[in-house]
């Protein structure tokens, strides 16, 4: 079996998984990782040495559990600079009809990256859907099909050049060396969506503690791709600010008492704080508290919901609801809250398809760093590789014969 480990980079933590990958291309889970984050703020690196000491920490602790060692860890990158394009491209395969192959589809996806290439931005993504060959619709799938011209709807997804790779010298200030840099958002939607979800229309959220990223899912592929800089440690503000207490009370008020929807909070309940300069603890109103946290969640989604309707979409076209995963996604009533703010269906999201400590990985904070695993073993699109290199060309997860030539390299050495 074949090593893969994952590096989730956040505001609060730094998470590390170990995965084995059998034959049949399943994760077993076999080291978890955990480090307080440090000179990381809002996807930045603000202090290098600080980073890089808080993501080796969080490394070592995965090798000690697992016996492993990791080498080329997959990586997230995120923050508010994150933005997504469709492009519609076509190229000319032959005069005369012939097999679609590989290098067909990755002649396309690097004209669609050429075309959304911008000063100060890196393209991660290129995720292809929507093929036409010839004057044939609607294919999923084009390889080994007969056609003489390829045409697809390809969807690309970007960010700052500075911050992600300063994310990527941290890591490899750490003594690591990124095998690929992954989006939160569709790292995530890896993590806890279905394909029946995906197809049917589903916005995915991912709450942390400083950013929410989110893609917008139609017919099977992302749409529309973000990331907005608003998200637990925001409402833990506005909690320390209301109620006059310290940030490190605000959180704990939040994790026990906070609720999402005012509604859900029985008429008369109260909660005990103690506010600064106070000698005694004074009761409050719990609904209060929720309110603080509802006015701050509708602000959050509804920046959400203006980005998708900037982009030419509409939230009503996610049939299959809201997916809310990530730390933020533990808040009580949080569900109920999205169903009542979005008219849509709503579920907080666990990552799922994985063998082995689950009862430790099955949480909405591992969302990211699951999705990355499952990156390493199947990507999606072409993703673009710590230095501009494609290390998969397909959705299908059918691997260039390049890449299959490194596999079988591997696995005779």
């Amino acid at each position: 079996m074949r090593t893969v480990a994952s590096i989730d980079i956040g505001t609060d933590k730094i998470a590390v998984l170990i995965g084995e990958v059998d034959s049949y291309g399943d994760i077993h889970i076999i080291g978890v990782g955990e480090a307080k984050s440090r000179g990381i703020d809002k996807g930045s690196v603000t202090r290098l040495e600080v980073a890089a000491r808080a993501i080796l920490t969080a490394v070592r602790e995965a090798e000690e559990m697992s016996g492993q060692k990791v080498t080329n860890p997959i990586i997230n990158v995120s923050g508010p600079t994150v933005k997504s394009q469709n492009e519609r491209d076509t190229i000319n395969i032959s005069p005369s009809p012939i097999e679609v192959e590989d290098e067909h589809i990755d002649r396309l996806l690097e004209r669609s990256i050429t075309k959304g290439k911008e000063d100060g931005y890196d393209v991660l993504h290129a995720v292809p859907w929507k093929y036409t060959l010839d004057d044939q619709e609607g294919i999923e799938d084009p390889r080994e099909l007969i056609g003489s011209k390829l045409s697809a709807q390809i969807h690309l997804v970007k960010i700052g050049t500075t911050v992600s790779r300063n994310i990527e010298k941290a890591v490899t200030s750490a003594g690591f060396h990124p095998q690929m840099r992954v989006v939160s958002a569709l790292a995530s939607a890896k993590a806890v969506l279905n394909d029946d979800e995906k197809e049917e229309g589903v916005l995915l959220i991912d709450m942390g503690a400083s950013l929410t990223d989110f893609v917008l899912y139609s017919e099977g592929h992302p749409v529309i791709t973000g990331c907005i800089p608003l998200a637990g440690n925001t409402i833990t503000k506005d909690i320390s600010l209301y109620m006059k207490v310290d940030h490190e009370s605000a959180e704990k008020i939040k994790k026990e008492d906070g609720v999402a929807l005012v509604d859900l909070v029985k008429e008369g309940e109260v909660i005990k704080i103690k506010p600064r300069g106070e000698t005694r603890e004074i009761s409050i109103e719990k609904s209060k508290l929720a309110e603080v946290i509802q006015i701050r969640l509708e602000e959050i989604v509804e920046k959400i919901i203006e980005e998708i309707e900037k982009a030419g979409h509409k939230i009503d076209t996610a049939n299959a609801g809201v997916v809310i995963t990530g730390g933020s996604a533990r808040l009580t009533g949080i569900k109920e809250f999205l169903e009542r703010f979005t008219d849509l269906p709503a579920r907080v999201g666990v990552p799922t398809g994985l063998i082995g400590l689950k009862e430790k990985i099955e949480d909405p904070r591992y969302a990211t760093a699951v999705g990355l695993l499952k990156f390493g073993v199947n990507p999606e699109g072409w993703v673009v590789g710590g230095r501009e290199t494609p290390v998969s060309t397909n959705n299908k997860g059918v691997k260039s014969i390049f890449n299959k030539f490194v596999d079988w390299i591997k696995e005779i050495i």
